[in-house]
């Protein structure tokens, strides 16, 4: 058995480069950027109004007061799309709408609020000071500023930042693909009958489920039974950045994960890491497709998902390699009473000072799903470490949004 540390730096040592590909921006929700993207022109483009008012000139208004309003020309109209062609001269006013071109001559905009129409003029009876109102070319960036980062998740703001600046394509890390198969000859669908000596299978929903919540693309999803041919052949058509298989990786006469992996060209990294649930956990690299042959115990199954799976879709999407994570106080003492590390289930909660607080889950088998149900994350314990109430330590939630 080789530690979990050591499992990690073979994990980091054979990750793929991530595919680079580029994507239509209607398209590119939800990726991450694989190249800074910098502004190919300011923003805003043009000096406009912020306002809707009269464009003027600061020396025509600044010594206005309501009781000496100033009476300025109405000479035309600037609006969003079709702006004023001429410029505005000493005593002169444009009507402007918000968003609408700033028109040559003028600086100041003052507000439909603090004016009054009079015919062909317009009395301005407050101006607060020079440049009110008024969205200057390129204050909000210019020409070449750093807008998105490489690795920048593209949400709604960020797409309607792209579209503004006229980026309609841009550069993303691919998906990762997954192809997931369960090995258990004992196993059947859900919805099945079941006789005395089957088990439902939970593996294949709970890893499917796992798989596209991480952001991957499942590919293939298949059940095979513990044969070793079937296996292979399982093996062998399966194409993904990723292949997950479950159960068939322990030392028993029937299981064959290893073996088959191996018949397929792939090179073992490791088997079975000090670590409690996951200790049978499997790795495997074939040029850029990585195999897991994870525990087919439920439990065994996504821990070693949540902590080795999941961080690498993560760097093949574009997102560095690690967990969430948080520092929680103990309720109560929680004791490692085995001889491995030990990835204990937890409930994380909050006081009523804000301060993140666990409980240990009630039930920590394996074999039991309840211990997910009934916990928020986990937290590792040395071998007979004891965590006293109080004390602080790291903690791995299960939640990666």
């Amino acid at each position: 058995m080789i530690s979990i540390a050591e499992a990690l730096a073979i994990l980091k040592d054979n990750i793929p480069d991530p595919t680079k590909v580029a994507c239509p921006l209607e398209q590119a929700l939800g990726r991450y950027l694989a190249e800074d993207v910098h502004a190919p022109e300011p923003s805003p483009r043009f000096t406009n109004s912020a306002m809707d008012g009269y464009a003027v000139r600061w020396a025509d208004v600044c010594d206005t007061t309501p009781n000496h309003p100033a009476s300025l020309t109405l000479i035309g109209e600037s609006r969003a799309g079709a702006p004023f062609a001429g410029t505005v001269g000493a005593g002169q006013a444009v009507l402007i709408s918000t968003g609408a071109m700033l028109p040559a001559g003028a600086d100041t905009v003052i507000r439909v609020e603090d004016t009054e129409e009079a015919g062909r003029n317009v009395m301005v009876s407050a101006a607060k000071r020079l440049g009110q109102d008024v969205r200057h070319r390129g204050e909000e960036f210019a020409s070449n500023d750093l807008l998105l980062r490489k690795g920048t998740r593209i949400a709604a703001p960020q797409a309607a930042l792209l579209a503004a600046i006229g980026i309609d394509q841009v550069m993303v890390f691919a998906p990762c693909t997954v192809a997931l198969l369960v090995t258990g000859s004992e196993l059947v669908a859900s919805g099945s009958v079941v006789a005395d000596h089957q088990i439902r299978d939970s593996n294949m929903i709970m890893l499917r489920a796992a798989v596209q919540e991480s952001g991957a693309t499942l590919l293939s999803c298949a059940r095979i039974t513990d044969d070793r041919q079937a296996t292979t052949t399982a093996i062998g058509q399966a194409t993904a950045d990723i292949i997950l298989c479950t159960g068939g990786v322990s030392v028993g006469r029937h299981d064959h994960v290893k073996e088959a992996a191996e018949a397929n060209g792939f090179t073992p990294l490791f088997w079975q890491i000090r670590q409690k649930p996951g200790k049978p956990l499997y790795l495997a690299r074939k040029g850029k497709t990585i195999l897991f042959g994870l525990p087919g115990n439920p439990v065994s199954a996504f821990m070693c998902f949540t902590y080795y799976v999941r961080p690498l879709i993560g760097a093949l999407i574009g997102l560095p390699f690690g967990w969430p994570t948080m520092f929680a106080k103990a309720v109560e003492e929680i004791v490692n009473k085995v001889s491995r590390p030990n990835m204990l289930r937890v409930r994380i909660a909050q006081n009523p000072d804000n301060d993140h607080m666990i409980t240990s889950a009630k039930r920590q088998g394996s074999h039991m799903l309840t211990s997910l149900v009934d916990s928020d994350g986990y937290i590792i314990l040395e071998p007979g470490q004891t965590l006293h109430a109080g004390e602080r330590v790291l903690v791995y939630s299960y939640d990666f949004r």
